[in-house]
């Protein structure tokens, strides 16, 4: 895992957004300068249109499908280094705990939205609009 670069903590009053900002962005810039050559076409075709909405603010949501072993983590994860070696804030989410471990930095869905366990009909995350979690969803330019 990259080292970092500064002690966001210390610059920034949120320890949520410290932890996403707290990367050597240089050792990200040379894990996709030596990953990136080795995705197939389909995969860099993604990777480079989803960078591009990323850069572009444009909003996107893309729908990656493919058979178990054909590389999906690993491209989730270097588009993750991708935007995260711009200084973007990325944030990776499974349903699963263990699909989470999978992912840079990855959680659980319902720990990184605070959704309650169980869902009901009328369930709503419980994010207050002057909580951390409100400020770091304001700053992710990308969630996996």
């Amino acid at each position: 895992m990259p080292t970092p670069q500064l002690n966001w903590a210390t610059r920034v009053g949120n320890q949520l957004l410290a932890e996403q900002l707290a990367y050597n962005h240089g050792e990200l810039q040379q894990m996709v300068g030596q990953d990136y050559p080795n995705l197939n076409e389909g995969q860099k075709r993604i990777y480079d249109e989803v960078l591009e909405s990323v850069n572009g603010q444009r909003g996107d949501a893309y729908f990656v499908h493919s058979a178990g072993g054909c590389g999906k983590t690993h491209l989730f994860n270097l588009i993750a280094a991708g935007v995260r070696s711009a200084e973007k804030v990325v944030l990776c989410v499974a349903s699963s705990g263990i699909a989470s471990l999978l992912l840079s930095r990855g959680r659980t869905a319902h720990s990184r939205f605070k959704i309650p366990i169980p869902v009901h009909e009328d369930s709503t995350c419980n994010i207050k609009k002057e909580d951390q979690h409100h400020q770091l969803l304001r700053h992710t330019a990308l969630i996996i």
